[in-house]
């Protein structure tokens, strides 16, 4: 008898429907992992949507205190330009309620509406080409009189 014909092992089959399977799931799981880029950026994005409610608040605070809650523009004795109580959309003073540097962000346009886009993501394009793209980015809208900033962040899907 030979020693060879009890062994147990896998067949060549159970092998290939082994590989097969692996395969499927990594098909499957791969998509999730490659898109791993875009959930940073939005998750980026909504941080910064956060600071900049957060800082709107605080600004609307000061405007309180100083009873300019009700101009559609003046500027508040810290420098900061608001209307009606909220800060102003344009670049200057927006970085200048957020305080920081472009080195990550890259602002364009201006009032009544200031889009912040991730410097890497968008480079050297213009403020039409961001538009028109598909980037990530979030837009500040200054309110109108008895509303509030409206701050969106679109195209992170």
């Amino acid at each position: 008898m030979n020693k060879y014909q009890n062994a147990k092992g896998f067949t060549l089959i159970e092998l290939i429907i082994v590989i097969v399977l692996l395969g499927i799931l990594a098909v499957t799981v791969a998509p999730k992992l490659l898109n791993i880029q875009k959930d940073a950026q939005s998750g980026a994005l909504e941080g910064l949507s956060a600071a900049l409610s957060s800082s709107s608040e605080i600004v609307y605070g000061k405007a309180l205190i100083e009873g300019v809650q009700s101009s559609a523009d003046t500027t508040l004795a810290s420098g900061i330009r608001v209307r009606y109580g909220y800060p102003y959309a344009t670049q200057t003073n927006l970085k200048e309620v957020m305080d920081f540097t472009e080195d990550d962000w890259k602002l364009t346009g201006s009032a009544p509406e200031v889009t912040f886009t991730l410097e890497r993501q968008t480079g050297n394009l213009t403020t039409a080409e961001i538009a028109a793209s598909d980037v990530c980015k979030l837009t500040y809208r200054h309110p109108n009189q008895g509303e509030r900033p409206t701050i969106t962040v679109t195209d992170c899907n």
